[in-house]
């Protein structure tokens, strides 16, 4: 990673910020015409906020985020049992007609089912339990799941030591809106939808993979850097 200020592609262009910060957040599924997702993460960036996770557990959770796309209430519920060879069957969160989505890995992540076995039997874990724990247990004594707030300390931790940043779109301790923030684990999955869709063309996959009930076409537009990149590929 290179010791300049890493911004992802939510940088300024010509003074602007690329995502329209002045409009609220909407989620994916929103219908409004102005909404574009986010470009997020690069590959390279994602991969700097994984190698600075601090233990193994938390390396794990966001190697799944990536590998996945899935939302961070769908990673936390992953057990042991629902690690497949070349898949991991998550929950759906957002989509009444498809509960359960098996998820296929990505090439590079083909290690990734065998890491999760071999930490789960290191740690002593039944098949039902959470892959992903805390030190806390629930009302019987028995393990129970980090919650949503320590993945995002995780991931936004991760993300200030990798000195990976993005614009934010909402204030916060980190500073107003359009200032340089850590990423959250949101940006994980919109960064793999996008590479879906960049890199096999193929939006039923995305869907499938992100467990949409329906098509986001909004995932096929493009923004200045990656318009201003590919023209530049353009002979004459």
């Amino acid at each position: 990673m290179a010791a300049s200020q890493q911004l992802t592609a939510l940088t300024p262009t010509n003074s602007r910020v690329q995502l329209d910060s002045r409009r609220p957040a909407r989620s994916v599924s929103s219908t409004q015409k102005h909404w574009h997702p986010p470009e997020g993460l690069s590959p390279d960036d994602v991969n700097a906020v994984i190698g600075a996770a601090t233990c193994e557990r938390d390396r794990l959770l966001l190697r799944v985020l990536w590998a996945t796309g899935g939302r961070i209430s769908e990673v936390l519920a992953l057990r042991p049992m629902d690690v497949q060879r070349d898949h991991l069957v998550l929950p759906n969160r957002k989509n009444p007609n498809l509960t359960v989505k098996r998820v296929y890995l990505p090439a590079g992540q083909a290690d990734l089912p065998g890491a999760l076995l071999v930490w789960a039997n290191e740690q002593g874990l039944g098949p039902h339990a959470p892959l992903f724990f805390s030190r806390k247990r629930d009302a019987n004594g028995g393990l129970k799941s980090i919650s949503r707030v320590q993945a995002w300390t995780i991931l936004k931790a991760a993300s200030e030591r990798a000195d990976v940043r993005v614009l934010a779109l909402r204030a916060s301790h980190h500073g107003a809106v359009g200032e340089p923030a850590p990423a959250h684990p949101h940006l994980f999955r919109h960064a793999r939808v996008r590479q879906i869709v960049r890199s096999t063309r193929n939006l039923p996959l995305a869907q499938r993979q992100a467990g949409w009930s329906r098509l986001q076409m909004a995932y096929l537009t493009i923004g200045d850097d990656e318009a201003r990149a590919l023209m530049h590929q353009v002979a004459e």
